[in-house]
């Protein structure tokens, strides 16, 4: 879930921003520079207004690096009582000591490290935070007057920084005079929140005074954070698809998006003289997007033409692509995740192998369209249950996910479960489990104390660690981080062993909980592939058919969030120990072992 954070001066612009739904209240002198300071009697008042109704966050101005000084100041704004103390860290070779001279204080106050991206920052510094027991880090701007934040730091960079910190159990925040045309391109990173003063100012710029219009313009933007005891507005399957939109009218039509004569260098091509240099290839994308309104006026009725190119660019990023297809296939993915896209086209064109140019052109579509998406006060869904819906994919091949429980690790059964997967007739993708990696993330958090944050975040690169141990076992098993590479695998008649980090870090609609475990990842998964049937391989036989998920929840047979997770409509099978010897024969005959277990009884959800 991504938070809307916003910078007031003192009490009477808190109350404007609480009243309009702010999730953290930020407090900054603006006038003061990128990051100046209030009086702590101003963060008292203020703090003394909100009463606890949302979290309070405080500057502790621009500071030079000097770690008794920085210190000294982030005490005394601690002193307070707010929830987060924001730091500025500019270049320095004093960075360092000043992280460590702040560890004292980090191991009682959530500390918040901001890195300025006109100012070359430098991302390799985040371990350091981290090992300072900082609470998150954040990158803003210093010279508000010399661009915004994308300005500095563009899309396809932005990934690095958010997953680099999120692995290393960090809050992310990004912010530096964000306007409302970024939202949408910074919802799909998944931040933990992002940061406004300039946008919540109408036309009066950030030294001015915030106006309710402004902010409620900005807060419709922001998918909103659950309130303690209050029904969510928003819709869980929105947070699912990465993307935020607005409700489509069932009246009106569809508009048509377009991105043309778009020119990158990429690192594409088979051959070995396409390696290790760029070629120029142009994009031309249509979109067929819902309509909202047609009366549209702002970025709450629009889809942005920048979501086409920042995912492009994106994608570009990652590094060498071998065909054109999979760069085609990849955009088209992409660009459908977000739910009012109902149809695109991508042309995928290379321009320098001869004296045209050569290519591919494909269009995708989304199966069904879904109109009444939550929108403003209104179409308001219930996000206390958070099933998944699965995604249908007509178009390519919907596998079995298996997940291989990490405690068969130790088991003389994982020879014959791994030799039954590699050989099945059914496409499938095997999630590994965490077994003793996770275990020892258990451990380790009980003698250390470090965040539920932090652990989630070891525990899948635990799954990974198991991961590859499964790889090394079989050649007929390939390593597929993406959904596209899943499919791409399974189209080469490979089975796709999921190395979980790359989706499942970033993704808002998976809580940072021990409630999450290797088993509500794979009913995660098998929702983002629209599969048919889920199968958890588990190195216990406490179970039978008579079995339903909440009676397997109850005993810790599967996880307390699986019933959530878990799509509805798909078929569930649970394998212990004494199904290995027979799990070849019926996989290569395009059966799954073990028994079939009902599903819990749940509520039906009410449209609207």
């Amino acid at each position: 879930m991504t938070r809307m954070l916003g910078s007031v001066t003192g009490v009477d612009e808190a109350e404007i921003a609480l009243s309009g739904g702010v999730d953290i209240i930020d407090l900054k002198d603006p006038k003061a520079g990128a990051l100046g300071a209030v009086s702590t009697e101003t963060i008292r008042r203020t703090l003394s207004l909100i009463g606890g109704r949302a979290p309070v966050s405080a500057v502790c101005g621009d500071l030079p690096m000097e770690p008794e000084t920085i210190r000294a100041k982030a005490e005394e704004i601690a002193t307070t009582g707010v929830d987060y103390v924001k730091i500025g860290f500019f270049p320095s070779t004093n960075v360092s000591a000043c992280a460590e001279a702040l560890e004292p204080l980090a191991a009682r106050t959530k500390l918040i490290a901001v890195l300025f991206a006109d100012l070359a920052p430098d991302f390799e510094l985040l371990p350091l935070f981290g090992r300072h027991r900082f609470h998150g880090a954040m990158v803003d701007t210093a010279n508000k007057a010399n661009g915004r934040l994308l300005d500095h730091l563009p899309p396809e960079r932005i990934p690095g920084f958010v997953d680099r910190a999120k692995s290393l159990g960090l809050m992310v925040g990004l912010s530096g005079s964000l306007e409302a045309p970024d939202i949408p391109r910074l919802l799909p990173f998944a931040p933990h929140f992002l940061g406004f003063r300039g946008a919540l100012c109408g036309h009066f710029g950030r030294a001015g005074s915030i106006s309710a219009e402004a902010v409620s313009q900005i807060r419709d933007l922001v998918p909103e954070e659950p309130r303690a005891g209050g029904s969510s507005s928003v819709d869980y399957r929105l947070l699912a698809a990465r993307g935020y939109s607005p409700g489509a009218d069932p009246t009106l039509g569809t508009d048509r998006i377009f991105v043309r004569d778009y020119v990158l260098p990429v690192h594409i091509g088979a051959y070995s003289f396409e390696h290790g240099h760029t070629q120029k290839v142009r994009f031309d994308v249509t979109a067929d997007v819902l309509q909202v309104t047609d009366h549209p006026e702002d970025m709450r009725h629009v889809f942005s033409y920048d979501i086409i190119m920042d995912g492009i660019r994106t994608i570009v990023a990652r590094g060498h692509i071998q065909l054109s297809e999979a760069l085609a296939e990849q955009v088209a993915t992409h660009i459908l995740e977000n739910p009012r896209v109902v149809r695109v086209t991508v042309r995928v064109e290379k321009l320098e192998l001869g004296p045209g140019g050569v290519g591919v052109e494909i269009e995708r579509k989304r199966q069904s369209t879904r109109r009444s998406v939550a929108s403003g006060s209104a179409g308001r869904k219930d996000r206390s249950a958070v099933s998944q819906p699965r995604q249908q994919r007509p178009d390519v091949i919907r596998p079995t996910i298996v997940k291989l429980g990490g405690s068969t690790a130790h088991a003389a059964e994982m020879e014959s479960w791994i030799a039954a997967l590699a050989g099945s007739r059914l496409p499938i993708v095997i999630v590994p489990g965490g077994g003793l990696f996770a275990d020892q993330v258990r451990k380790t958090q009980a003698r250390m104390d470090f965040s539920d944050t932090a652990a989630h975040s070891m525990a899948i690169l635990a799954m990974e660690q198991f991961g590859h141990i499964i790889l090394d076992q079989d050649e007929r098993l390939a390593p597929a981080r993406l959904l596209e590479e899943m499919v791409r695998t399974l189209d080469e008649g490979r089975i796709p062993v999921w190395l979980p980090s790359s989706l499942a870090l970033p993704a808002p609609d998976i809580p940072a909980s021990w409630d999450i475990t290797s088993d509500s990842l794979a009913a995660w998964l098998a929702g983002k592939l629209g599969t048919d049937a889920l199968l958890l391989i588990k190195q216990s036989s406490a179970f039978s058919d008579s079995d339903t998920i909440d009676s397997l929840t109850a005993r810790g047979i599967v996880d307390a969030g699986f019933a959530a997770m878990l799509p509805g409509g798909i078929e569930f099978h649970l394998a212990g120990p004494k199904d290995a010897a027979g799990a070849g024969a019926l996989l290569a005959s395009g059966k799954l072992p073990g028994v079939g277990i009902a599903a819990s009884a749940r509520p039906e959800k009410k449209a609207g």
